[in-house]
């Protein structure tokens, strides 16, 4: 036993020297200089990246999607996800920021989003002895390759090849289902108007919609990023308008209605107008598979299991005073009925027939339901989701074991939500401040014993035909032999 003990004890020091050495040997090969190629074609050596200043909501987002955040100084005054980044010092200005200002934060490195062949920045800090990574993407490789890129230069390698692996995943799952689409619908995405603005060819953004399965309908003009007028829009004509909503740009179904001759456009007349957030378009990050995954879902429902999406516009001004509620329907009825939220922001529901598996004891009742936010950040609303007794009927779920589901996505399962059931109305509601997948699910209706099934009608109509049948032959027979024996 005494000989066990020792073993074991000489196992456990082993075991805390190896953790140690192999965290020593991590912090030296951190601390070693670094030498990277940025996006234009510098060579940038790293003697340490602790104090990092990011320079680019975009660039802020990669950092962050890293695990670098502790380390961040400072950030551009855009800079607002992930949450913990709002609460960090501000740059004033984000297209050529004051060196002053950015010397005296004392970074050892300065990540910056660098906007073209007439911004300076990259040259005047770097002339004044500052280490300054560049980032200038141009399509979704670029993005892939710049979260390498840092993953490399901040000693964060192994984190940076599972993001990048993670996208490249879903960007080939979305390739793998289009490929099978013929028709393509004609896509205009705005990100500004007056006048309109919107993608050119060789940019991100064209390069997401024919990803998605759609065409650019701008992918033949002269500039990559283009201003344009209304007459052109009206007479390219698009099947679907993506109008992008956050700081730049705001505009509704309703509002491309009252500008004249945008009615005469086949996707306002077939109200195909959806709202997404800007930042998964306009931020070359980690979510921009985001919102090509929004965008494929829009463009071919069908190939996503059906999936329809609804965007909602939640406005912080009139939930101060009351709650906003929107309507769902589809493949299953619902309302959103929203109560609180930090800001104004894209509200997006997906309804799906295909979603994270039900339990063995459980039954789906409709379909899967997807709540997506582009402030997720204080939200909270009622889900409040319809269902029909011939539903019921039709899967055999118990009335009164419906409940509304959410998909825990760490623990891998399903968690029942507190659901209030109202049998009058045939809803079931839920208060819930997060956001996924949800499931209106219940359990098998208990199977009655054989003299207490009901009835079917056709059965009860023949029973009582027979009885009926029986009872006046008897009768005759009786009244043949009452004449017989007078």
């Amino acid at each position: 036993m005494k000989k066990i003990k020792e073993a074991i004890s000489l196992c456990l020091i082993a075991v805390m020297i190896m953790v140690f050495v192999m965290g020593f040997v991590e912090v030296a090969v951190s601390s070693q200089p670094v030498t990277v190629i940025d996006d234009l074609g510098r060579t940038v050596t790293i003697m340490s990246s602790e104090r990092i200043v990011s320079i680019g909501p975009s660039c802020t987002e990669i950092l962050c999607a890293l695990g670098l955040a502790d380390r961040i100084i400072a950030v551009d005054k855009y800079s607002d996800y992930p949450p913990e980044v709002i609460a960090k010092q501000k740059i004033s200005k984000v297209m050529t920021p004051d060196p002053e200002e950015i010397i005296a934060l004392n970074p050892d490195l300065v990540v910056y989003y660098h906007w073209g062949p007439w911004d300076p920045t990259v040259e005047t800090l770097s002339n004044l002895g500052l280490t300054v990574i560049a980032l200038h993407p141009k399509t979704i490789e670029d993005v892939i390759k710049d979260i390498r890129l840092l993953g490399t230069a901040t000693g964060k390698t192994r984190e940076a090849e599972a993001l990048a692996s993670t996208l490249s995943q879903r960007i080939n799952e979305i390739k793998s289902k289009i490929s099978q689409v013929i028709a393509k619908p004609k896509v205009y995405i705005e990100s500004w108007y007056p006048p309109p603005w919107t993608f050119g060819p060789n940019t991100w953004g064209h390069q997401m919609i024919e990803l998605a399965g759609g065409v650019n309908a701008f992918g033949d003009a002269a500039a990559e990023w283009v201003q344009t007028t209304d007459e052109e829009v009206i007479a390219r004509n698009p099947d679907v308008i993506i109008s992008l909503y956050g700081y730049m740009h705001y505009a509704t179904l309703e509002d491309f209605k009252k500008r004249p001759g945008w009615d005469r456009i086949a996707a306002v007349t077939k109200g195909a107008v959806y709202l997404l957030d800007e930042n998964l378009f306009h931020r070359p990050g980690p979510r921009i598979i985001e919102g090509l995954e929004a965008l494929a879902k829009i463009l071919h429902p069908d190939l996503f299991g059906g999936a329809k999406t609804f965007t909602f516009l939640v406005n912080e001004t009139l939930l101060r005073t009351g709650i906003q509620s929107f309507k769902v329907t589809g493949v299953m009825d619902l309302d959103v009925l929203v109560v609180k939220a930090a800001s104004s922001c894209i509200l997006m529901v997906t309804l799906s027939r295909t979603g994270p598996e039900a339990p063995p004891n459980k039954l789906l009742v409709g379909s899967y339901i997807d709540v997506d936010c582009s402030v997720p950040e204080g939200l909270v609303y009622i889900l409040r989701v319809y269902y029909s007794e011939e539903q019921l009927r039709a899967l055999g779920v118990s009335e009164d074991s419906l409940k509304i589901y959410l998909w825990d996505e760490k623990g891998g399962k399903w968690v029942a939500l507190n659901s209030a059931l109202s049998k009058e109305t045939n809803l079931v509601e839920s208060t819930v401040m997060h956001l996924g997948y949800f499931a209106l699910m219940g359990e098998s209706a208990p199977q009655l014993p054989p003299w207490e099934q009901p009835i079917p009608l056709w059965i009860f109509v023949l029973s009582l035909v027979a009885v009926a049948s029986l009872a006046f032959v008897g009768a005759y027979a009786a009244y043949r032999r009452v004449r017989g024996a007078r």
